[in-house]
């Protein structure tokens, strides 16, 4: 209910293997109004710009790897205990894939 209406708790630590290796997305919801999956990292201290690309390549292993044909693309949340605007905004500007930073 924290997180809003439509959120429902798929896992922590979800696991997705591809290309022989192993990746692991920290939180993963699904939204029934968005009809999408949503990957939430979660990030202890001030939030780094490579912490966008980790996201990205979560959202696009999500996209190939787990979404269903009919839902829309996946959406990441990064959630850190700070977060310089400045640094936020450059980041993220020119990822095409839904991105979001909070702390």
């Amino acid at each position: 209910m924290e997180l809003g209406y439509g959120f429902a708790f798929i896992a922590n630590q979800y696991r997705i293997v591809a290309h022989c290796k192993e990746y692991f997305i920290d939180l993963l919801f699904s939204n029934r109004r968005l009809n999408s999956l949503v990957a939430i990292e979660l990030k202890v201290g001030q939030f780094k710009p490579e912490y966008a690309g980790k996201m990205n390549f979560y959202l696009n292993l999500l996209d190939d790897y787990v979404r269903e044909p009919n839902e829309n693309p996946s959406v990441g949340i990064i959630l850190c205990t700070e977060r310089d605007y400045f640094e936020v905004e450059y980041t993220l500007r020119g990822l095409n894939k839904p991105v979001g930073v909070s702390d």
